[in-house]
């Protein structure tokens, strides 16, 4: 009994080892460099991630001094390949404080290997850097099984990335010989944790952090933020006028996003159309956004006659061209011009302008009272 109680002991103890090697293996130390050099206070969050229980159980974020998220990050150690023969990808992934993809850190003794075996080359690095940056790439439809062709002669149980061929769909928007591993990774970035992270970033949804956001000038801070004022109605009041400053933005996609921020409903409040107006006779808004201004003023209908008046001294004043006058005519209701004597006074100047056109567009509408 007492031999059988060793023995016990001895396979107890063995397996134990082996569980810790193994454990130390999956989540080896932090390491020294790229993201993990940067300043700021470590925040560990755990949480349970059942589609992936072979990768690192903490989220990491890294906060600037202000409390900011600058980065999260998850220790990445799965398979890549349906059959299970392939090698095991070890790999950091990072988001940044708004939960997009942010970069990737691979360890120098284990790099990425394509269905062949041989190891990725730095274009195919930077080539998988920009699939994982694109939010809409073709692989966020695709299953596994859509990744391949599979020859007639192969076993379909038996398939693996270097038997089987890539779709030839995906040849130019995947590394060659790695389509697995790209469509793993980009799963992996805009699955469980990025949702996580869209958790975590909603519970600390407050005054002081949403001003902690636009202050940071990072569009994709901003337009974090912007989002979430638009989800939660309560932050309006407050922040509106910061969203209003962005219309101006030399950020394209930043701009129009603040701008799109501005719905019918809140085009019911006049000092929201008054400043919409001023936003269009800031030298810095875009031509094309100041159109835009134009048709949601249109889409909305109801103007009051104070922007109306201002949006007529912007063409008199030559600040918009011929072409917006046209929409902005399209605003001007008969009841404008018999209730404000100053809308009344700038058509009865613009009837009398040097350009033909204007004159014309003046009169018909002035003849529509």
């Amino acid at each position: 009994m007492l031999f059988v109680k060793k023995y016990l002991l001895a396979i107890l103890v063995g397996c134990g080892i082996l569980l810790f090697t193994s454990f130390s293996n999956t989540f080896p130390d932090r390491p020294e460099t790229g993201f993990w050099a940067m300043e700021g206070t470590l925040v560990t969050h755990y949480f349970e991630d059942k589609t992936d229980s072979l990768s690192g159980p903490e989220l990491f974020e890294l906060q600037d001094k202000n409390g900011l998220p600058i980065w999260f990050g998850r220790h990445i150690f799965k398979d890549v390949c349906i059959s299970g023969e392939c090698k095991m990808i070890r790999l950091w992934l990072f988001w940044d404080g708004a939960g997009n993809y942010l970069g990737m850190q691979v360890p120098e003794e284990e790099p990425l290997t394509k269905s062949d075996h041989t190891e990725f080359e730095p274009e195919d690095y930077e080539k998988l850097e920009n699939i994982l940056g694109d939010t809409s790439s073709i692989l966020k439809t695709l299953k596994q099984e859509d990744l391949i062709i599979v020859p007639d002669s192969i076993d379909p149980y038996e398939v693996d990335g270097y038997t089987a061929a890539t779709q030839p769909t995906l040849a130019e928007v995947v590394v060659k010989d790695a389509v697995y591993t790209c469509h793993t990774l980009w799963h992996t970035v805009y699955g469980p944790v990025q949702a996580e992270i869209f958790r975590i970033l909603e519970n600390n949804l407050n005054n002081e952090f949403l001003s902690k956001m636009f202050e940071s000038k990072k569009p994709q801070y901003i337009s974090w933020a912007i989002k979430s004022v638009e989800n939660h109605p309560e932050y309006h009041a407050g922040f509106y006028p910061e969203i209003m400053e962005y219309i101006s933005s030399e950020n394209p996609a930043l701009a129009n996003q603040a701008l799109g921020y501005f719905r019918s409903e809140l085009l019911e409040d006049t000092a929201i159309q008054l400043q919409l107006v001023q936003k269009m006779e800031d030298a810095d808004t875009d031509m094309s956004i100041k159109y835009e201004i134009l048709w949601k003023f249109i889409g909305f209908g109801d103007i009051h006659q104070n922007a109306v008046a201002d949006l007529l001294k912007l063409f008199a004043g030559q600040k918009i061209g011929v072409g917006a006058y046209n929409l902005i005519l399209r605003l001007v209701s008969p009841g404008h011009i018999h209730e404000n004597e100053q809308i009344a006074q700038l058509l009865t100047q613009l009837s009398e302008d040097e350009n033909g056109y204007v004159r014309n567009l003046t009169k018909r509408k002035l003849d529509e009272k």
